[in-house]
């Protein structure tokens, strides 16, 4: 594997972990209505959503940088080559 490929692939993951881990703490708190048993429901809700995460910021990642490239030229103007 190359050095790029796996830091894309470790971010990605990392990425995942990190914002999900804040928002299914969150939302699985807030949809509680017996908040003793937050931590026994939330790891299990963590993992999976560490899953989804992972896959869904691997798949959209070409869409959110098509988007920003749109977006920065309709801003900036087009990218001038440099040959």
């Amino acid at each position: 594997m190359k050095r790029n490929l796996f830091t894309m692939l470790s971010v990605t993951l990392f990425s995942a972990i990190l914002v999900t881990m804040f928002i299914s703490a969150i939302v699985t708190f807030l949809s509680m209505e017996d908040k003793s048993i937050f931590f026994h429901v939330w790891p299990k809700n963590r993992l999976v959503a560490s899953i989804v995460g992972f896959f869904a910021i691997l798949t959209m990642r070409p869409v959110a940088i098509r988007i920003s490239d749109l977006l920065s030229s309709l801003i900036y103007g087009k990218k001038q080559k440099l040959d």
